[in-house]
């Protein structure tokens, strides 16, 4: 995506910021993979994070800040321990995750604007902020929390379905609607003039401590029955999906899997077909892999002969 602002917040370190957004990095486990990339933006601003207990779920998430690096490692920081206090326990597994996200977004404003203080922030308005798409499994589900436009994807016997929607207002019909209906102005797809997504963490006004006009920290929550049809899903940053059909990057990661069996190789594969459509932006996706499709069949092997012996023959 591309930002009207674009200030990184110095309060947390140009070298912090460096060590927790890897500008290249791939890995996984058993049955994930992920792989991030910078590609020709002037900083790192996406990022992923697992983690294998949050209040008896697994975390697969997915961030992309903008203006700035600042939202999204606090993101990264906080949102996971303030998820779990919230699950644990939980009856409605959908309202904790939503009270987590304004509980997270409070915290994040709140550091955003105590390290205004110590940053050379006196000419800007806004500080930045981040989207975030999250996978939290358990048993046989997966409950799938967007905010923005980061973009879960199943594969389904082979076949791509997207799970969230963008909230962008360019990209999304009713969240063009909401803001229109709360009279928020939208200017060449920039919200109140500042922010190109419609839903966020961070994006606070320095000077009022106020969130940027329409921006809301409610994330949409998916639940995912994990059935036998259930290959792999896919939980991408816009630097994937702007440029990658769904059904494009599905075919990739299958086809890694089935010459591999490696997660990683999933996730690196669709990395690296995302950056030859184009590297204008940031790159983050991860793979959570359920079922491996059968390896390529092996070729038969072919018996070579030597010029002697193919001569002697046709004699």
């Amino acid at each position: 995506m591309w930002w009207l602002l674009s200030h990184l917040c110095t309060c947390l370190g140009r070298d912090k910021a460096a060590n927790l957004l890897p500008e290249e990095e791939s890995g996984g486990g058993v049955d994930y993979g992920y792989a991030v990339a910078k590609n020709e933006r002037a900083r790192m601003e996406d990022a992923i994070d697992i983690r294998e207990d949050v209040a008896g779920f697994r975390l697969f998430a997915v961030y992309d800040g903008h203006a700035g690096s600042a939202a999204v490692m606090l993101a990264k920081e906080n949102l996971p321990r303030i998820l779990g206090r919230y699950l644990q326990d939980a009856a409605d597994v959908e309202g904790a995750i939503k009270a987590a996200f304004q509980a997270a977004d409070e915290e994040v404003m709140q550091a955003l604007l105590e390290n205004k203080a110590t940053a050379d922030m006196a000419d800007l308005q806004t500080s930045s902020g981040t989207v975030a798409c999250l996978g939290l499994l358990k048993n046989k589900e997966m409950w799938i929390a967007n905010l923005g436009d980061c973009r879960a994807v199943v594969s389904n016997d082979g076949t791509a379905a997207a799970i969230s929607c963008d909230h962008a207002p360019e990209k999304n019909a009713a969240e063009a609607e909401r803001l229109k209906n709360a009279g928020v102005s939208v200017e060449a797809g920039y919200v109140d003039e500042h922010v190109a997504v419609s839903r966020a963490l961070g994006n606070v006004r320095l000077h009022s401590g106020i969130k940027v006009n329409g921006i809301t920290n409610e994330p949409e929550v998916f639940r995912v029955a994990i059935d036998d049809a259930v290959d792999f899903i896919m939980i991408g940053s816009d630097g994937i999906w702007d440029a990658l059909k769904e059904q494009f990057a599905l075919t990739h990661a299958r086809k890694a899997l089935r010459t591999t069996a490696k997660t990683e190789d999933a996730a690196v594969s669709i990395l690296q077909n995302a950056g030859r459509v184009s590297k204008a932006d940031n790159a983050a996706v991860v793979v959570i892999v359920f079922k491996f499709p059968e390896p390529l069949p092996k070729r038969p092997a072919v018996q070579r002969k030597s010029l002697t012996a193919l001569q002697e023959s046709a004699a």
